[in-house]
């Protein structure tokens, strides 16, 4: 063989060992509590957090990872929205499933705004302190509906 060909194969071979080696670090780094944050300079987004440090899954991220995909807009769309419509600099961005409805809670000082996750469009406002339940029969609708999960995990 050649001396060229006999470098590149030991190359690649010492790449596939770092590889595996790579994948089991980071398998054992799962337990660990992991969030994804996109910082910007007033606005921290958060997107995904694998554990709370207790070894157990976070069924939060886990959601919010399945929900993604189905946002047709951006974190950034949707906190452009909400403060537009109630003025002021947005705290944080999550993704989620309210009541069957796909929204971004924006956090805007001490409100919590929902912003439609398909069209951008604000749907409603609360105090953060004081969600009122009472009026989540009246609250308008996404334009995108998911499934609603249940807290037992079933």
């Amino acid at each position: 063989m050649k001396t060229s060909t006999k470098i590149i194969l030991a190359a690649a071979f010492v790449g596939t060992l770092g590889l595996a080696g790579l994948s089991g670090v980071v398998s054992a780094k799962q337990s660990q509590s992991f969030v994804a944050i996109v910082r910007q300079p007033h606005l921290v987004t958060k997107v995904a957090e694998a554990s709370d440090g207790d070894g157990e899954t976070n069924d939060d991220a886990q959601e919010a990872a399945k929900l993604q995909p189905l946002a047709k807009i951006t974190a950034q769309q949707a906190q452009q929205a909400a403060e537009a419509s109630v003025g002021g600099k947005a705290k944080s961005v999550k993704l989620e499933n309210e009541d069957g409805n796909l929204v971004y809670a924006v956090e805007i000082g001490q409100q919590d705004i929902k912003v439609d996750a398909g069209n951008g469009k604000v749907l409603y406002a609360e105090n953060a302190n004081q969600q009122d339940e009472k009026n989540e029969a009246t609250r308008p609708k996404s334009s995108i509906q998911v499934k609603e999960t249940s807290d037992d995990g079933k």
